[in-house]
């Protein structure tokens, strides 16, 4: 969804993932025998409870902002995933780093007006890369902003079989204004 506001300050971009004051928020992905046997299935993503409540239920809330003075700039929603989900140590998994491209996201409240169809987050899947592009727009307006506000409800694909145990990772996502 985008929305356009008039020029209240100067230049400026925000980005809100999840719950807003510098909490960071996590998804987690339950395996169970059920999931992998006899056909793998994806498993839905559960925020934590500090992540705010969405509508659909179960999502995580992706809100960016840019402002500026005069003449086109681009907008920019970066994620960085390479790192991937490390098995935490003790619980069995040993050295196994399961990679961020097994998660997905459909993506709910997404721009249809004519001309901004596609200015928001798309449906789609971490890449493992370290600066993969979820927003990307050259916009438009003179002492205006725009926000793009998406939610976002992420699940695992399960089709690899790895090892028993906990396994964390974080992705970052960085606003850039240029």
């Amino acid at each position: 969804m985008l929305t356009f506001f008039d020029l209240a300050s100067p230049r400026f971009i925000q980005l809100q993932v999840g719950a807003s004051g510098g909490t960071v928020n996590t998804v987690g992905f339950r395996v169970t025998g059920a999931h992998t046997s006899p056909t793998p299935q994806a498993v839905p993503g559960v925020p934590d409870a500090l992540a705010p409540a969405t509508t659909p239920s179960g999502g995580v809330r992706v809100r960016l902002r840019g402002q500026w003075a005069s003449g086109n700039q681009t907008l920019r929603l970066l994620v960085d995933s390479a790192a991937g989900m490390a098995c935490v140590a003790g619980s069995g998994c040993g050295s196994t780093v399961i990679p961020f491209t097994t998660v997905r996201w459909v993506s709910h409240e997404r721009e249809s007006a004519p001309g901004y169809a596609g200015w928001d987050i798309q449906s789609g899947g971490f890449d493992g890369g370290t600066a993969q592009q979820l927003v990307g727009m050259i916009c438009c307006f003179t002492n205006r902003s725009v926000e793009v506000a998406n939610t976002l409800v992420f699940s695992y694909g399960n089709t690899t079989l790895y090892p028993a145990g906990r396994y964390r990772g974080t992705v970052t996502f960085t606003a850039v204004i240029e």
